[in-house]
């Protein structure tokens, strides 16, 4: 062959490649190396393409062989990396990556894989160091780090926490990483960082040429628009159907826009009857939401869903409604300048911090969370032996998924177990992987593993508010609170004890003990978190005392009083209505009592 058809022969098979055609690029590097058989281009291409199919020896053979043709073959040194990792021999693998990047520096992919097998060898500090490479020489690996990020903590796999937390930090802050928003908000508590976090997230969506430019409004209703993605059985349209349901009727015209799934449920059945209009919309895509948005003459549209799962911020960045507010299901600045205002309270949000929030922000006189005083406080029925709890245990009921567990609030909840003897761990239902890894800390920390008991999904609303009745105590998580899950357990009658933290989703749970008249249940620091806890379980008498005071005061406390919530929610309504009908620009308030 000439080198010219050899040429073409090679550009042929990585066309191939590139296809996902393998075995039809396989025989063409093949038939390359019949007339060339040191062509270090063919072999590495077909180490990596034989690699993809399965045989990590022969990849590994292909690789040594483009080397011997060409020692300072980058990309044939990642190619040998990748099938040593494969193999399981991964000292060998970052020796190939060190030379990778040693002979090409500029490639960030091998900075990528040196980084991803240092922290399989537990070398966190340079993983760090060649993650924050790769980063920087291409962009778009970001996504890798997230990713890698995500499922540590999805794992509750804790090797190399602080370092990771650390780089997270670090990247978001150089602009750098535009991590998950929700997931970021789990690693640390700082209210600056997550704002930093927000307005990166809302790059993604820019916005777009305004839909609604001041056109005047009808006379009528003030017409609510509710956009989510939550109202299927999720915990936001759990806290959402009471006060959706108590909207007054003269003075306001209510119209979901839910991109949800429409899986059924009882809560769905209610939430859909709530609305004058519902609108099933998650196969439409942002445009076309947002037409229908300003079709409709929304005058304020409140967006559930901020950056949770599926949610949608795409939409409000085509400005379809006069105003835009970011409430209930995301616990932070969205950092987009298509949003007005964020529903929060003295608790989350304090005056001196409103400056982490690029929202105007809307003071709920006693807590911005909503409740739904119609669910039924039990009416289910179960039994620690249906949960595997020990029948004469202490338990402690800390409801949170794994992602959400911190090292720092786990070793907190170790240190109780071990001043505790009897009590046990009731954590809420996790995957395999996590129980393991969990367990496993809980050894490392002297702790009994058998002390921690994971909990089950349970399909039955009604089940599962019977089963706070099992706990003696819950204990709420760090940097990021307990929330629904928090106010589900005081409407159930068991006590709640929180740790006030940096940031709006770390001080959620003080509000609601606020809110139910518990202030004495807030501890300022882990110190006192753990003291608290260990006082009033070695108390019996004080904590049945507690117990009883809960399940009569809380049930009519504020926290649960959801017509006075509703009320108060609709003058923030006509506020925000009133202010954009007299020409003036958003700006924060309070919502009197």
């Amino acid at each position: 062959m000439t080198a010219a058809f050899l040429q073409a022969r090679l550009d042929e098979a990585i066309a191939c490649e590139g296809q996902g055609r393998l075995e039809d690029a396989a025989r063409l590097y093949r038939a390359i190396l019949e007339s060339d058989p040191a062509n270090a281009v063919a072999l590495s291409r077909l180490s990596a393409v034989t690699l993809v199919r399965g045989d990590a020896p022969a990849a590994l053979a292909l690789a040594q062989a483009a080397l011997a043709a060409d020692p300072r073959f980058a990309s044939a040194r990642v190619n040998l990396g990748q099938a040593l990792r494969t193999l399981g021999r991964f000292d060998e693998a970052r020796a190939a990556f060190d030379l990778a990047v040693k002979h090409a520096p500029d490639f960030a992919y091998a900075h990528l894989l040196l980084a991803d097998t240092l922290w399989k060898l537990e070398k966190y500090e340079p993983a760090a160091r060649s993650y924050e490479t790769a980063v920087r020489l291409d962009p778009a690996f970001a996504a890798e780090v997230e990713a890698a990020q995500i499922e540590r903590l999805d794992q509750a796999d804790w090797r190399g926490y602080k370092t990771s937390v650390d780089l997270t930090v670090k990247l978001t802050r150089s602009g750098a990483l535009a991590m998950n928003a929700v997931k970021f908000m789990y690693c640390t508590g700082a209210p600056a960082d997550h704002q930093q976090c927000g307005r990166l997230t809302a790059r993604k969506n820019p916005p777009r040429p305004p839909l609604w430019t001041g056109q005047a409004r009808r006379e009528g209703k003030i017409r609510l628009g509710y956009l989510t993605s939550d109202f299927y059985d999720h915990s936001v349209a759990h806290v959402a159907a009471g006060f959706l349901e108590r909207h007054d009727r003269d003075r306001f015209e209510l119209t979901a826009f839910s991109c949800s799934p429409p899986y059924p449920s009882p809560i769905r059945e209610r939430i859909v009857a709530a609305f004058d209009h519902f609108e099933n919309l998650a196969d439409a895509d942002d445009q076309a939401i947002a037409r229908l948005i300003r079709e409709r003459d929304i005058d304020v549209l409140v967006y559930l869903s901020g950056y949770a799962y599926r949610a949608r911020p795409g939409v409000l960045a085509w400005r379809p409604a006069p105003v835009q507010v970011n409430f209930l299901g995301y616990p932070g600045t969205m950092g987009a300048p298509y949003v007005d205002y964020l529903i929060a309270d003295r608790h989350v949000i304090p005056q001196d911090e409103t400056g982490f929030y690029d929202e105007q922000i809307v003071w709920m006189p006693h807590t911005y969370q909503p409740t739904d005083d119609k669910v039924a406080r039990s009416g289910g029925s179960r039994t620690r032996a249906q949960e595997n709890l020990p029948q004469d245990a202490f338990v402690l009921m800390a409801y949170h998924p794994a992602s959400k567990i911190s090292p720092a609030i786990f070793a907190a909840w170790m240190r109780i177990l071990a001043r505790l003897p009897g009590s046990v761990l009731w954590l809420q239902e996790a995957p395999q992987v996590a129980q393991e890894n969990l367990r496993r800390e809980a050894a490392a920390r002297k702790i009994d593993p058998s002390r921690l008991v994971f909990s089950q999904r349970l399909l039955s609303r009604p089940d599962h508010m019977a089963r706070h009745q099992l706990a003696d105590l819950f204990i709420d998580s760090l940097p990021y609170n307990a929330h629904s899950t928090a106010s589900d357990a005081l409407w159930a009658g068991l006590p709640v004890v929180t740790c006030r933290g940096g940031a709006f989703p770390g001080r959620v749970c003080a509000g609601l003990l606020a809110a139910a008249g518990f202030p004495e249940l807030i501890a300022g620091d882990l110190t006192a978190y753990e003291n608290l806890i260990v006082a009033l379980a070695s108390d019996p008498a004080r904590l049945a005392a507690l117990r009883a005071r809960v399940e009569v005061e809380a049930p009519q406390s504020p926290l649960f009083d959801t017509a006075a919530y509703t009320r108060h929610l609709e003058a923030a309504w006509q506020t925000m209505y009133e202010a954009t009908q007299a020409g003036r620009p958003p700006a924060s308030f309070q919502v009197e009592p």
